[in-house]
């Protein structure tokens, strides 16, 4: 069932992003602006960046600001979700061989930042392209991601990795350097998938000579903006334009436009939106759903102006909200446990009186949202509430009546009240329906992530929004080979390390199959034996309202929360909400 708040004067919009002219191959001075350049985007978030090291990202807004800083062989296009050209300026698939051959773009160079601020910044050439991937390929404490962009893709990825385990290098027998500006990559399975991977910013491609002099502190790039270091805090990241950036307009103006970006965290959603009103800030990506009703109320002649001077925009996200149990130790190493938690839980009221609609329905049929049109996730057999059953499940996994059962400590992450409420609210819900005690705490997200690292606690907060469009990026989060055998070593995505043979079966067949109809067959099967197995208690899936200032030109927001703002322009028309 989906469940909406709707409005009849809601003014919705979408704000379409014109696709930036990748076709010019040469860096070329910045000369020519255009007329709309100039102005500052300011955007409010409330989840402090951990990392902004490409291999280290974990969340969305760290993805934001590293995908400003640098830039891949490949992007997707906001506005269709498509790989278009990076780095690379065109590509040959050889699917036979599965053989990706790259052209990079000749003149581009690292940002004249960092490292290089007192040097010629270097070319990007074939060599940084292969230091990126091998050093993706190789174990260390910072690679977050070899499991999603090398392992059982790249030809020689598996090996290379393992003798890195060992304190070998190995080379990484499936790249092949052609010249200095052209390379293969060989794979093991879909070009296609692969490509859509390397379009996000953990492949992004980094320089070894400043990589080198930072590590992991590495805030020098190739992309349209330059972190400034000297003006940015924690709470504050400030983006200023790079004048060397190689895109223009179809006009052949430099791109970016604006001067300049920033990135503001604040404590709360509920602070942001204050702000917010008060004009401070261009784009709030989520609204509090408790105030949503009144914001309109008190607003409506600001949505409905011609044009308007803010946007409402709803939208259904490629992303979801669940609790993940801790499935290697006691309580939660025990199935009927974890399923009877799941039969226990009333989602359809947490969405109504907690959420107050603002959801696209609730996760009744596992871990996909219904958002991948031949995927048929509505015939996975999931959980919805019946206390009976729950009943039943509790006493066989030797708790009758929640008797015996220590207390369970749930982690969430601090920064937005909805996780409050709705822990909350589970919390009630539990000790009602079967008797169970639950505390919960709230962390800085590091914390939490941290903590979910090293297996503490019982029940963790948890969402995901694709990294790319197919079932296989929410999947990948319980791909049991992906687990490091080393309990002290990172395992991410797979941060919970949930292992069942017969799931990462059907995970790998969908993952290696050549069309798609055949990999979601697969899939299917992977996410029912997943929702049996119950690692994890699917909440709901997302649709968020979000408020944009109409000073933004450009501007889109899509369902996999890709922000590109190389063509984005701000007006000087200002506003404040009530």
């Amino acid at each position: 069932m989906r469940l909406f708040v709707l409005f009849p004067y809601i003014i919705t919009a979408m704000l379409l992003l014109s696709s930036c002219d990748n076709s010019q191959s040469t860096l070329t001075s910045d000369t020519a602006r255009a007329e709309n350049a100039g102005g500052t985007i300011r955007i409010a978030e409330v989840t402090p960046p951990g990392s902004l090291f490409p291999f280290s990202v974990t969340n969305f807004i760290e993805a934001t600001i590293a995908s400003q800083i640098h830039e891949g062989l490949v992007q997707m296009n906001p506005k269709n979700m498509q790989v278009v050209p990076g780095l690379a300026e065109k590509w040959e698939i050889d699917y036979t061989t599965k053989t990706i051959t790259f052209h990079l773009r000749k003149g581009v160079k690292f940002q004249s930042s960092g490292p290089f601020a007192n040097s010629a910044a270097p070319e990007v050439t074939s060599k940084d392209v292969l230091f990126t991937f091998e050093s993706l390929a190789r174990y260390s404490d910072f690679n977050y991601h070899f499991a999603t962009v090398c392992r059982d893709r790249i030809v020689g990825a598996n090996e290379t990795y393992e003798a890195s385990r060992a304190g070998k290098k190995l080379p990484l027998s499936g790249f092949k350097i052609i010249d200095n500006h052209t390379f293969s990559i060989t794979l093991l399975n879909s070009p296609d998938i692969f490509l859509q991977i390397i379009s996000t910013p953990v492949a992004a491609i980094i320089s070894e000579k400043a990589f080198e002099q930072t590590g992991i502190k590495l805030l020098t790039g190739a992309g349209p903006f330059i972190y400034d270091e000297k003006n940015s805090t924690n709470t504050h990241h400030l983006l200023i334009r790079n004048p060397n950036y190689y895109a223009k307009d179809e006009k052949g103006n430099s791109l970016p436009y604006v001067d300049s970006l920033i990135i503001d965290i604040l404590p709360s959603i509920e602070e942001a939106l204050i702000y917010f009103k008060d004009g401070k800030y261009d784009y709030l990506g989520s609204v509090p759903s408790n105030q949503l009703k009144q914001i309109v109320q008190d607003n409506i002649n600001a949505f409905k102006g011609n044009p308007p001077l803010f946007i409402l925009e709803r939208g259904l996200e490629i992303s979801n909200q669940f609790y993940m149990f801790n499935v290697n130790k006691p309580p939660f190493n025990n199935l009927k446990l974890r399923q009877a938690f799941n039969y226990a839980i009333d989602r359809d009221r947490i969405i109504e009186r907690i959420l107050f609609g603002q959801a696209y329905g609730p996760a009744n049929n596992g871990l996909t949202p219904p958002a991948f049109e031949k995927y048929n996730s509505l015939s996975i057999v999931g959980y919805s509430l019946d206390i009976p059953r729950a009943k039943k499940l509790l006493a066989e996994a030797g708790y009758p009546d929640g008797k015996g059962l220590p207390e369970i400590q749930l982690i969430v992450n601090s920064g937005n009240s909805r996780n409050n409420t709705v822990a909350a609210e589970i919390q009630k819900q539990l000790k009602t329906n079967i008797n169970v005690n639950l505390t919960f705490e709230s962390l800085p997200n590091s914390d939490k992530f941290n903590l979910q690292l090293k297996g503490k606690g019982d029940l963790y907060r948890d969402g995901w929004v694709a990294d790319y469009p197919s079932p296989e990026s929410f999947l990948s989060i319980f791909y049991g080979e992906a687990v490091p055998a080393d309990p002290n070593a990172v395992s991410f995505p797979n941060t919970v390390r949930y292992v069942n043979p017969e799931y990462d079966k059907y995970f790998k067949l969908g993952r290696d199959s050549r069309n798609q109809d055949s990999a979601y067959a697969y899939f299917l099967k992977a996410e029912q034996i997943l929702v049996n197995d119950a690692p994890l208690i699917p909440l709901w899936y997302e649709s968020n309202y979000r408020l944009i200032s109409s000073r933004l030109k450009n501007f889109h927001v899509n369902p996999l929360k890709i922000f590109d703002f190389k063509k984005v322009s701000v007006t000087k028309k200002e506003g404040k909400l009530q």
